[in-house]
């Protein structure tokens, strides 16, 4: 029975990556298929399914800022990947940060070589309404809002519950339906 549900949202996860992709405004032809660039793909389709806290700061310039956290190397691919597309009607920027001021941010990206989930970087996260977002193995527990991880070859994502509510981010139920739900 376990066995069946798991090939059944394994397979439900193939087919929404799959569509993500598709139907994404990503133009795949100039990128490799990487989980980094996997992971762009959901994150640009999950800013669609996600709406922000009131209390969120929209600034009035016309970008929607993803910042990322220590990792001066994937602000180049996010950069690449990025260029040209507009996020929640705004265009993307991409912004290095060393530090838990997320003032500038919407969406903050916890790179992998921040090995050190710091505290104050949730606690400005929440307080700001910015969505945090990483791919290291046990920040969805610590309180990252989504959480990518490998299954197998696949890219698949948690997401924290009580972290999001606490947030004050609506998430779409669709989103959860393919997540792996952290408390």
């Amino acid at each position: 029975m376990v066995s069946d549900n798991r090939h059944i949202i394994s397979t439900r996860l193939r087919v929404l990556l799959a569509t993500l992709i598709i139907c994404s405004p990503f133009s795949f032809a100039k990128l490799a298929i990487t989980p980094i660039n996997v992971q762009a793909a959901l994150i640009k389709n999950f800013t669609h399914l996600i709406k922000w806290p009131d209390r969120h700061q929209w600034d009035s310039s016309s970008t929607f800022n993803i910042c990322i956290y220590k990792s001066r190397s994937l602000v180049k691919q996010f950069e690449d990947i990025f260029s040209g597309k507009v996020i929640k009607g705004k265009g993307a920027t991409i912004i290095n940060i060393d530090s838990s001021d997320l003032s500038d941010c919407d969406l903050v990206y916890v790179a992998a070589s921040s090995n050190n989930l710091t505290t104050p970087l949730l606690e400005s996260a929440q307080a700001l309404g910015v969505l945090t977002i990483s791919s290291n193995s046990g920040f969805g527990e610590q309180g990252v809002h989504i959480n990518f991880f490998e299954r197998g070859e696949n890219v698949a994502f948690e997401l924290n519950k009580k972290s999001l509510d606490k947030a004050g981010f609506e998430v779409s139920t669709q989103l959860f339906r393919y997540a792996k739900i952290v408390k």
